[in-house]
């Protein structure tokens, strides 16, 4: 239930299957019929000492932590008051989650749009409390674009603090989804015969979400504010950096008001993370810059496979030393204040 009405799009079956990363295929089926994804999820999902003994087993020093079943819920929500009392529900259970952790796990705060004043002060909140930085999902409840100055109060905040303000992958409201241009691949309906196009997709939505900030000069009005792009790949970085400085250059720059290329501003106070199997990915660091890209292992997502640290390290092996120094730990400690 949502909102006091059955959830329509956060099906029973991504419930069951959502912690499906490394199941066979016929377990994940099982999984998906029961509905339920506290019980088909690996337990490291769940606690956090399983978690830390996780890290210690993969090698890995900290981890930032996101939601599950965080990415779903707010496609269904109207009123922006649900949705603040939802993230802050939720932003003091990871804080309690990650609290006996020695640092090694991070919390990340869920922030909605509908109110950007209340918005901004959850984000000085859940600093205080431990939180390393925020996310948002590629939409907002109130159809105004991520960069337009109504959000500047929540951009202010997070310039203050110092912390970075990430754009994240979720469900989208049926009536801005790019999921429904055609017919039988829309979301949920469309889920059996379609979900490895629409998963896909998802990345779109966060493109037009990041894009915004360029259209609305954002980074001009706040120089210092910092800006992640999440699960959403990375070698596409590149073609975006050439397409938004093209058009800046020509005669549609018209409702710009930018005071540098587009790219400049990337190069500066952007960030992206990429999965490990990105077989392109070397390229793209060298020409977009070293200093930009993190990774993520998608844990426990079914849409990746356990594998993580295998495909990382042949990733890493690709990179020069100092290249890939950044993407394995430099660049996000640096970025979430960790070193």
């Amino acid at each position: 239930m949502i909102e006091g009405r059955p959830a329509r799009l956060t099906t029973s079956e991504m419930l069951g299957g959502f912690g499906g990363m490394g199941k066979p295929i016929e377990a994940l089926a099982t999984a998906c019929l029961s509905g339920r994804y506290a019980e088909n999820a690996p337990v490291p999902a769940t606690e956090a000492a399983a978690r830390l003994a996780l890290l210690v087993g993969d090698g890995i020093a900290r981890a930032l932590l996101y939601p599950s079943l965080g990415l779903q819920w707010e496609a269904e929500v109207t009123d922006p008051r649900y949705a603040l009392a939802h993230c802050r529900a939720y932003n003091r259970w990871i804080e309690d989650f990650t609290a006996g952790s020695g640092g090694r796990l991070v919390p990340i705060a869920h922030l909605s749009l509908g109110d950007p004043v209340a918005a901004a002060d959850e984000l000085r909140r859940a600093v205080r409390a431990g939180a390393r930085g925020a996310f948002l999902l590629p939409f907002t409840l109130s159809g105004i674009p991520h960069g337009h100055p109504t959000h500047d109060p929540l951009f202010a905040a997070a310039e203050e603090l110092d912390v970075p303000i990430a754009i994240h992958t979720g469900i989208d409201p049926t009536a801005r989804s790019l999921h429904h241009r055609f017919d039988g691949l829309s979301w949920p309906e469309g889920v059996i015969d379609g979900i490895w196009y629409l998963g896909m997709m998802f990345p779109q939505a966060v493109q037009q979400a990041f894009t915004t900030f360029f259209l609305y000069a954002t980074f001009d009005r706040f120089p210092r504010l910092k800006v992640v792009v999440l699960e959403s790949g990375a070698s596409w970085l590149g073609f975006w950096l050439d397409r938004m400085d093209a058009l800046y250059k020509g005669s549609l720059r018209v409702t710009l008001t930018l005071r540098d290329l587009p790219s400049t501003y990337v190069r500066r106070q952007c960030w992206i993370s990429a999965d490990p199997d990105e077989r392109g990915l070397p390229a793209v660091i060298d020409y977009v810059g070293a200093d930009r890209f993190l990774w993520a292992t998608d844990y426990p997502h079914s849409d990746h496979d356990a594998s993580y640290m295998q495909e990382l390290r042949e990733l890493a092996g690709r990179l020069p030393p100092a290249a890939r120094r950044g993407l394995l730990g430099e660049n996000v400690a640096r970025l979430y204040g960790l070193e």
